[in-house]
């Protein structure tokens, strides 16, 4: 005898080939709407962007969604919809899936800290987006570089300037991780700072989400509960495009763009930080079959005094004690000036460097724990485009 949940599948799926009978993937999008649907209604976060009447971003909804989030309505967008700033305040906690921190007008504590909490069970990963972010530049004591302002999650710890910097957290509520705390200590206060962040939840595929065929999906299995019918209706996710590969900390989904190391600057010194060990990468596009990295600036230590450095001058096979250590590790990459050489780390003083890489389009950034030359040691700013061939 066919179920109560059965007749119900049967019916949703009569009523949206009724509606649109040639397009699977409009009949699925019928399917979704309904509110019931919380996994397969989810527009995807980039669509949902907007610019406020202040030039920020914010996010796009309904006057209603927006005012039950505590939200504030900055601009309109879309046909009906509002441009919606969903602040939080300090020490306050959010399930929001998208949400914007910024610095409180009067600084009332050292420590501000913000609680992301996991918007559903499928969230694997944080995007935090710096808008804006100014804080005080790192102070040096005996060689080593100590931020007394910064920012800290998951154990990632920035200070100086990082205005249009992202950062991906793991953040994988199936796992147990099912919160973020968000640190911004400033006890100095010799900079104002100004923090303006976008922080998104990304949300991956359920666990049992498996496609079903057709003699499977549900008609002749017994399903006990409406999260089934989610899964089966939940079948393409709109965060897929967003959600990095596990182990980078930045992620580029662009044909070409600009990518610079953190606290980099163009018009003053400004140095990276020590300790820092992140991952780069970059989505490779079906059409391109190389990619192509141009720094116009490429500073680091270096253990010799060649002006330019690869390999065993960045980095030693066997680890030395107080040996220099800060590179660039791109694998798979040619330099264009003489292509019979292919290094995989780089460092040292060499700007205008062009490199050429094969897919996976990946980069390790790495720092050592002391900076020994503040003039040298301040990272690098490149633009990438991905390409079909040298020519």
């Amino acid at each position: 005898m066919i179920g109560y949940t059965q007749l119900l599948l049967l019916g949703l799926l009569a009523m949206a080939q009724a509606q649109t009978p040639n397009d699977t993937s409009a009949s699925l999008a019928v399917v979704q709407e309904p509110g019931m649907w919380r996994q397969a209604r989810r527009r995807s976060v980039l669509a949902d962007s907007c610019v406020t009447n202040s030039g920020t971003t914010g996010t796009c909804l309904t006057r209603f969604k927006c005012m039950r989030q505590s939200g504030t309505v900055n601009g309109y967008c879309g046909t009906y919809g509002v441009c919606c700033e969903t602040n939080i305040q300090v020490g306050a906690t959010t399930r929001q899936k998208r949400t914007i921190i910024r610095n409180p007008g009067v600084l009332s504590s050292d420590l501000n800290t913000y609680t992301i909490e996991a918007f559903s069970s499928n969230v694997q990963q944080l995007r935090i987006d710096f808008e804006q972010f100014v804080m005080q530049q790192p102070t040096e004591t005996d060689g080593v570089l100590e931020c007394q302002d910064y920012f800290e999650a998951g154990g990632f710890k920035l200070c100086g300037v990082n205005d249009g910097q992202h950062l991906y957290l793991p953040f994988n509520a199936a796992a147990g991780v099912d919160q973020v705390t968000l640190t911004f200590v400033v006890t100095s206060r010799g900079t104002a700072p100004v923090w303006r962040l976008i922080v998104t939840q990304l949300e991956g595929p359920p666990a049992n989400s498996r496609r079903r065929s057709s003699s499977s999906a549900g008609l002749g299995t017994s399903t006990n509960s409406l999260q089934d019918l989610r899964d089966i209706f939940a079948a393409h996710h709109a965060d897929y495009e967003l959600l990095a590969p596990p182990g980078c900390q930045q992620y580029y989904t662009d044909l070409s763009g600009t990518i610079r190391s953190f606290n980099f600057q163009t018009s003053v010194l400004s140095n990276y930080m020590p300790d820092l060990s992140y991952t780069i990468c970059i989505r490779s596009a079906a059409t391109a079959s190389m990619i192509e990295y141009s720094f116009s600036k490429f500073s680091m230590s270096v253990q010799s005094d060649s002006a330019e450095g690869y390999d065993e001058f960045c980095h030693a096979t066997v680890h030395t004690t107080g040996r220099q250590e800060d590179y660039l590790l791109i694998p798979q990459g040619i330099l264009a000036k003489n292509m019979a050489y292919q290094p995989t780390y780089y460092c040292g003083t060499n700007d205008n460097l062009l490199v050429y890489a094969s897919p996976p389009y990946m980069m390790h950034f790495s720092s050592d724990d002391l900076t020994l030359n503040r003039d040298v040691e301040t990272g690098f700013s490149m633009t990438y485009r991905q390409r079909n061939s040298l020519l």
